[in-house]
């Protein structure tokens, strides 16, 4: 399991279906596109 950086909610990292994105060297995975577009928005509020 990873966490979502944005709001924290415990999200299934084998999914197919994740949704992720690479931040520097690592992978983060979201439990929605809502939390993924925030975070591209502004990464350096949830790193």
């Amino acid at each position: 399991m990873a966490t979502d950086p944005v709001c924290k909610m415990e999200v299934p990292e084998k999914e197919m279906d994740s949704i992720r994105t690479k931040y520097g060297t690592k992978i983060l995975f979201f439990c929605s596109d809502s939390c993924k577009k925030n975070f591209e928005k502004d990464p350096s509020k949830y790193t």
